[in-house]
């Protein structure tokens, strides 16, 4: 379909550049010209003219939607080469009453191009019975010509005209006046209706509705001096070059406002990178209403829980304040989640369908972004509530069960070795020498036990921090590591369970590592606040190359640090050392 599509426009292309360029060709050869201006220039310039509306038709048919621009600039070139074959065909009887009918059909074409801009199609009920007229004019003045036209061969050079039914030598005469007053006052209305609504009317009308008044009042002239011409046999010397620039003016200006239009389209996308990180409805309406040069463009804004209109500000709207306003239309912008936006603009940039559905678009793709950026940031929220809850739980968790092995295990161990020493103290009373050195094995394995299980409850929850404070919990660390620590805590007041539990694990972790892996001298350990953010420094003057790697220690302390909103920041140079910065939110973890 589309190959056959390319073929037909190519073949029209074609036969149009080359019936315009051979009837040049011909007339000069003959030498005949007719009523026709003659020579080289003036046959450069009728082929110019022909080439001018068949290019504008290839870029039309690319840039319009509707096929119908570049047919009647096609057709328009076309019978624009039949004011150049009627001369030539004047001894064939049959052929010059049919071109000599046709030779005007270019203008028909034209007028019926500039009511359709920029759509393609008759819109208006003007535009319709200005086009209706005009054809109806054509089709008389045709008719008129096969059944009147009869002109003496010294007139025309012609042979009798074998259609003529009512013979009339004067036809030819009259028709031509009647067509050409007919064409002049139907272009007229056109040029004054058009100038006076581009002059009258917002700038978006003036940019988009119309763009090529001026080739049309030229146009108009030179309709009324060739009337004039016709009529009065006038000479209107270098003037008589206005009418073909004026013609060659329109297809340019035609296609000119289509991608004037279409510049508009790809401006309305900017507006979502205006909107990238929110909809901000009042950038939102005033990026549009520059976008589109219509300083009065208003948007309304769709409010689900009071079920109307608002405006940018969040006034409410008026029952009707947004519609039937003279000159003005609105776009309703729709999703499948309900209303959004209400856009009322300038009448004219109604004409352009694709325009308002890239500000359709455009806002919807603004709107869906900026939703989704709410559910994103709703679920990262869940995320870390619920991360935040299961660290919560698990603090509680360990902190029940610390004190379940201090109060229950932990306390019947201690009550057993009272026990044992008490054992052997009878035996040795005794002197039951043997039974005191098992009761004395006894008590030694007793006590590595109880050692172990305290231990083991300090990994499970930290008892200092429970009896003291973040402080005490530091610096019992630094008395416990293998390595020189120096501790600097500077608080003012408790911080919350987890966040201290949480920093207590990682300096441990931090420590650990300086004296097993770092190989460490000596090391330090800052805690600081400002406003509502924890900072804890530890450093050490070991070998340095540290980093955070899959299922390092390391890792493990990033993520718990994550895990309360925090992050972690460390920096090593092999031979001077590691700085691990761990930043908490100090609230992070406090419940109402």
């Amino acid at each position: 379909m589309n190959a056959a599509r390319l073929s037909l426009r190519a073949f029209a292309v074609t036969v149009t550049i080359a019936s315009n360029v051979l009837a040049q060709v011909v007339s000069a050869v003959t030498d005949d010209y007719g009523p026709r201006p003659q020579g080289v220039g003036w046959a450069i310039v009728f082929v110019a003219v022909a080439v001018d509306y068949v290019v504008c038709a290839v870029i039309a048919w690319r840039a319009i939607r509707s096929p119908v621009p570049g047919w009647l600039m096609v057709g328009a070139a076309l019978f624009w080469a039949a004011g150049a074959w009627y001369p030539v065909t004047r001894d064939i009887a049959w052929l010059w009453p049919l071109m000599e009918g046709v030779t005007d059909l270019w203008a028909v074409l034209v007028g019926i191009l500039v009511l359709t801009y920029p759509t393609g199609r008759l819109t208006s009920r003007f535009d319709r019975v200005v086009a209706y007229t005009l054809v109806g004019a054509f089709v008389i003045r045709f008719l008129g010509i096969l059944v009147f036209s009869s002109p003496t061969a010294a007139e025309c050079g012609c042979v009798a005209n074998p259609y003529a039914l009512i013979p009339s030598p004067d036809a030819d005469y009259w028709l031509g006046v009647a067509w050409r007053v007919v064409g002049v006052v139907l272009l007229l209305a056109v040029a004054v209706r058009l100038a006076v609504r581009w002059v009258t009317s917002t700038l978006p009308a003036r940019r988009v509705a119309f763009v090529m008044p001026l080739a049309l009042l030229l146009w108009c002239y030179g309709t009324f001096q060739d009337s004039l011409s016709f009529a009065l046999g006038w000479d209107s010397g270098w003037l008589q070059f206005i009418p073909p620039v004026a013609i060659a003016l329109i297809p340019p200006a035609y296609v000119g406002g289509v991608f004037y239009a279409r510049g508009l389209r790809s401006r309305v996308a900017d507006l979502v990178i205006v909107a990238r990180d929110k909809v901000d409805r009042g950038l939102w309406e005033s990026s549009l209403a520059r976008t589109l040069h219509d300083s009065s463009l208003r948007v309304f804004w769709w409010d689900e829980h009071r079920r109307g209109y608002r405006t940018s500000r969040g006034d409410a709207v008026p029952d009707g304040d947004h519609i039937d306003r003279p000159g003005r239309s609105t776009l309703a912008i729709d999703s499948d989640q309900g209303p959004i936006a209400l856009i009322e603009h300038d009448v004219a940039l109604a004409q352009d369908d694709r325009l308002l559905d890239a500000v359709s678009s455009a806002l919807l793709l603004s709107v869906d972004n900026d939703r989704l950026r709410a559910r994103l940031e709703q679920t990262i929220q869940e995320l870390r509530e619920s991360r935040l809850r299961i660290v919560e739980e698990g603090y509680l968790a360990r902190r029940r069960l610390e004190r379940d092995l201090h109060d229950g295990s932990q306390q019947q161990l201690v009550s057993l070795a009272i026990s044992l020493r008490i054992a052997t103290s009878k035996a040795a009373a005794a002197d039951e020498h043997e039974l005191v050195g098992d009761l004395e094995g006894a008590s030694a394995q007793l006590a590595d036990a109880l050692r172990e299980l305290r231990e083991l409850a300090r990994g499970i929850h930290p008892t200092v921090l429970t009896d003291g404070d973040l402080r005490s919990a530091l610096e019992e660390l630094a008395q416990r590591s293998r390595t020189p620590v120096e501790v600097q805590v500077e608080l003012d007041e408790r911080l919350p369970n987890v966040v201290e539990e949480t920093i207590y694990y990682c300096v441990s972790e931090c420590l650990a590592n300086a004296a097993k892996h770092a190989e460490a001298r000596n090391c330090a350990v800052l805690v600081t606040r400002e406003g509502d953010l924890v900072t804890v420094t530890v450093k050490d003057d070991g070998r340095g190359g540290a980093r955070i790697e899959p299922g390092g220690g390391l890792e493990g302390l990033r993520d718990r640090v994550e895990t309360v909103g925090g992050h972690v920041d460390v920096r090593s140079v092999v031979g001077l050392g590691t700085i691990v910065e761990l930043v908490v939110p100090a609230l992070a973890a406090e419940r109402g």
